[in-house]
């Protein structure tokens, strides 16, 4: 899962949020330059992503995109199930998702806590493209693609997974919408015991 899963996942904990926003910006298992509640918040991400990679439906859905992405393939999944939250959103939320992305931002915006360089240059691209809500279109996952293939050390094909997605859709629909379920009620544990 990519970003607007991670922070519907969080929402409406903000410590919790903003150490899971952060949390692909953070190495190591040192993470004591941070407040306990966002040292949680850092785990609750890495659970969140240990959770997903492991999941059977996540790998059967990685299968898909195997043939044309190899290395690439889950995290293009996790960028397009963030693009079938964003499309299946009033399923899952009574807010709308603008309003949403908008709440997001501003937890980040206001937090009092130092981003990681890695996770302040992506928040301000993230802001400024309105990456959240941009998440619920073709033109916004492919703009996605496009800064990730910019961004890797080594040739990606990652632009081109939209029309893997588009021969695959009613299955990847399918797959996430078996995956969601299983993911929410295991953070919803999480957040109980940790």
């Amino acid at each position: 899962m990519n970003y607007l899963a991670h922070f519907y996942l969080a929402d409406p904990d903000k410590d919790l949020m903003f150490g899971n926003y952060i949390g692909d910006g953070v190495r190591g298992s040192d993470l004591s330059k941070y407040s306990e509640s966002v040292q949680r918040g850092i785990r609750f991400h890495r659970f969140i992503d240990s959770f997903t990679d492991d999941h059977l439906i996540v790998r059967e859905a990685k299968k898909l995109f195997y043939p044309n992405q190899r290395k690439f393939s889950g995290v293009v999944v996790d960028v397009l199930f963030d693009h079938l939250l964003a499309i299946n959103w009033k399923l899952h939320a009574e807010q709308e998702l603008r309003v949403f992305a908008k709440h997001c931002y501003q937890v980040i915006d206001e937090y009092p806590e130092t981003l990681p360089i890695r996770s302040e240059r992506f928040y301000g691209y993230m802001v400024s493209n309105n990456l959240l809500e941009d998440y619920g279109s073709q033109t916004g996952i492919q703009r996605v693609f496009q800064g990730m293939d910019s961004r890797t050390k080594f040739t990606s094909n990652m632009s081109a997974s939209l029309e893997d997605f588009n021969n695959h859709s009613k299955e990847l629909d399918l797959m996430f919408m078996q995956f969601f379920p299983d993911l929410i009620n295991e953070t919803e544990c999480w957040k109980q015991e940790n």
